[in-house]
This record gives C-alpha cells, structure tokens and sequence, in this order.
C-alpha cells in the first residue's frame, strides 16, 4: 500500500467536489487531491440534469422542425434514430467532462479514480481502481462530497431491466412501446414529457393528490393538461401500483433520492440525519472538525447550482479558518421543470409568513415576443406585499422560463422594490415578469381589469 500526503482531499467530482478542489487551488493550496469512484461530473453531468436537457433539447428540436410551416418554411423530417440521439447526447457529455478534467490538471490536482473508505479522521484508504492497488491517504482536510443515489422504495427492486431508475433511462438505446413512471416529481414529468414526445406510450402516477407537490397548484394542474394534451395518462392520489406493474415494458421509478455514504461515516463518527444526510454547521463543517460536507450528501437543496456554492464556501472556509458563515435557510433558490413548456419558480425565504398578498398575472398570449415565436402557452405570475408592493414570488409556465426565472431571482435576491419598465428590452420574454408584476401594483397596460388575479 503506497502512502500520499495532501493539505485537502475531496472526495466526489460533482459540482460540489468539482468547485470545492478549484476553488482550493485558487486560495492557494498546492496539494489537492480529488477522489472519484465513477466519471468526473458527478450525477449532473453524466447521468442527471445535463443528459436530460439534450434529450429535452432534441425533442424540441423536433417539433420546431415540425411547424416549420408556421415560419413559411417546409421542412420534412426523417425518420428519427433514437440510438443516434443517445450517441450525440453521450458524445457531448464527454466534451464537457474532458473540459472539467482539464480545468481540474490545469489547477495541480490530483485525480484519483477509486473507492474511499475512511480509516480515521486524517486518513484515507483508497482502492484505485486503475492500478488495482490500494492508496493510503494521510491529510489535513476533508470535503465530503459524494451526491446521492436514487432512492428505492419497497414495491419495486431495480434490475436495471424492466425496472429502472433515473440512471438507466438516461442510457436506453431504443424508446420502449409503453412505460410507467412512479412518481410525479420534477424527474417523472421530464421523462414523461420526453419519451412520450418521442412516440413512447406513457402513464405517470403519483401517490399523492397533484403533481409537484410543493409547487403551486395552478402551475401543477397546468402541467397536468399540458401532459394529458400530449397523450400522457396522468394518475394522482394512486396507490395500487402492483394492479398495473405488469402492463409495461419498462417502469421508471423516480420517486426520489438516498444519500450515497460509500465513505462508511460511522467509521469516523460522523454525524448524520434520520434520513442519512450529514449533518453540517453554517461553515458546512461536521461534527468532526477537519471535515466538511457539500451538495447533494447535506441533503438541503440537490441542486447542482446550490451545491456549486457549497463547494466554493466550504474550501475557502477550509482553507481560511472558517470565516464564511452562510444561512442556507436564506437561500432564495430558483426551481425550474423541462416539461413541454418549461415551468419555473421562487419565492423570498420566508415567502409563507406574509399575510397580505396581491398576485398578478400575465399571459404568454400578450407578450409579442412569444407571439412570433410560436410560443404563447403559459403565464407568469408575481406575488407582491400589499404594503411595500415589494416582489416576493414568481410562478412561470412558459418557454425560455428557465431563463426568466434567474432575472427574478435577482429581483428577489437584491430586494428590488420596484421593477421599472424603461430597463426592460421590448420584444422580449422578459416583459412577461414586468407585466406579471405591474399587474399585482394595478398598473398593466395588457389586460382588462376584470382579469386580475389577486389570490393564488
């Protein structure tokens, strides 16, 4: 067994451990050591939110193509090969991740392919797995960062076949005849979404009684529509899922995700939630003080973004002294869907203790932008505090919402009281924030007054 020494060692290359090892380098460090067992880029990357959005990206593609003659053009589309969608898609996934590999050697660290065990609180035991050998790791500093999985739930055992999570959809080589999905989460309407737009027959189920559960309900019922119009069976407040395992050729069970604790935590005393999540203090330092924890692993957001900003706050923490301290209660964090059209939202932190609310409310229809576009499903809605008239939360179900929704996070983010209508570009989809919002303060010049919507 041959012995290492290093200031730091990160263990996951997902955002968090990705940004965390740069951002240590950036500070100065000069021995870094990055740990990961599978594919630099985590589940984002390789399996999670970027592979979805290409194949998101590809049905959209196609049924641009398809109206094509709503533009004056006339367009016929070939047959489509899924195997060369899933070819493209996975020739692009690994562009992007010899670009992070780069970017991790141009910093000076260290990649180490394997699987890490902790010894003690200073050591780890590594079994690299290009060498067949295993590596003893002695070290100042730890950044746990090691994601999650997909969670299991009793009715359904994953066999990778028929049975099959969020991972092995993302690989399927050929789109299957019919498919369930369990779950009416963000990840189940991605999938319904798009393999039912590329000819699979599809029914999603959800125990509970809407999809999105935490979501707005005008925004869950509209995505309801939206999949029933593109021929998706939707079942809410279902529970008798084995009446109907055996009608399909594939079942999707995405109903939620488990902390990855490959590490062994207990090795070392870490401590951990009820639900296996570790558990960190504002600095996102555990309870044993050399080691930290970022991401998907301390089981606050998962979201590659918010655990970007972990990774960055933990390593300057790490190697300052812990003289960052973060709220991450505070946080205001967008949520976005890549249903068929996108929806979109955020609210203030604490958006459920304001009493006196006035929403309003503006429709894709009345925008120009999206009108050209061929774009004018959906709406935007915008709550307001009824005293200072002040943004607090907006709603988006419509195209490009993905984008929207980053401008009123800032909004919300730098507590901007008043939206001005001179900063806002015209055409553009943006005007659809800045008429939701002049619809809550009584002044839209795009709707009638009996049209205003002034509760959720």
């Amino acid at each position: 067994m041959s012995l290492r020494k290093y200031d730091i060692l990160i263990i996951g290359s997902g955002p968090a451990g990705f940004s965390a090892a740069v951002r240590a380098s950036q500070l100065g460090v000069k021995r870094i050591a990055l740990i990961e067992k599978d594919l630099i880029g985590g589940t984002c990357l390789n399996c999670g939110c970027i592979p979805t959005k290409f194949l998101w990206l590809s049905l959209k593609t196609k049924l641009k193509i398809q109206k094509s003659y709503e533009y004056g053009i006339k367009a016929v589309l070939d047959t489509i090969d899924f195997v060369d969608v899933i070819k493209k898609k996975d020739k692009d996934i690994e562009n992007i991740r010899k670009g992070m590999k780069l970017t991790l050697l141009a910093h000076s660290i260290d990649i180490i392919n394997g699987i890490a065990l902790f010894k003690n609180k200073n050591t780890i035991i590594v079994s690299d797995l290009n060498n067949d050998r295993k590596i003893e790791i002695l070290t100042n500093k730890i950044i746990i960062a090691t994601g999650t999985n997909p969670s299991i739930i009793e009715e359904f055992n994953f066999n990778n076949n028929n049975i099959i999570n969020s991972t092995d959809i993302l690989n399927l080589k050929k789109i299957p005849k019919n498919m369930l999905i369990v779950g009416g989460g963000a990840i189940g309407i991605e999938m319904a979404t798009i393999f039912s737009g590329f000819g699979c027959r599809i029914t999603l189920i959800e125990k509970e009684n809407h999809l999105l559960q935490y979501e707005d309900f005008e925004i869950s019922e509209q995505i309801r529509k939206n999949l029933v119009i593109q021929g998706v069976e939707v079942l809410t407040s279902y529970t008798k899922m084995h009446d109907i395992i055996n009608k399909y050729e594939k079942i999707l069970v995405v109903t939620g995700r488990a902390p990855n604790n490959i590490l062994k935590f207990e090795n070392v005393g870490i401590k951990t939630s009820e639900k296996g999540f570790i558990k960190t203090n504002d600095f996102y330092q555990t309870n044993i003080s050399n080691i930290y924890a970022v991401g998907d692993i301390i089981g606050e957001n998962l979201f590659a973004y918010t655990a970007q900003n972990d990774g960055i706050k933990a390593a300057e923490n790490a190697v300052n002294g812990n003289l960052i301290q973060i709220n991450r209660k505070k946080y205001i964090v967008p949520k976005v869907v890549f249903a068929m059209p996108q929806i979109a939202s955020v609210k203030v932190n604490n958006f459920f203790e304001y009493k006196n609310l006035i929403i309003g409310k503006s429709s894709f229809s009345s925008n120009s932008r999206a009108f050209i576009e061929k774009e004018r499903a959906g709406f935007a809605k915008c709550a307001i505090d009824i005293v200072t008239k002040k943004p607090i939360a907006f709603w988006i179900i419509g195209a490009h919402s993905d984008e929207l929704i980053n401008i009123a996070s800032q909004i919300l983010k730098n507590n901007i009281t008043y939206i001005s209508r001179e900063t806002i570009f015209h055409p553009s989809f943006s005007e659809i924030l800045l008429n939701a919002y002049e619809d809550a303060i009584n002044k839209t010049i795009y709707k009638n007054k009996k049209d205003r919507c002034n509760n959720l």
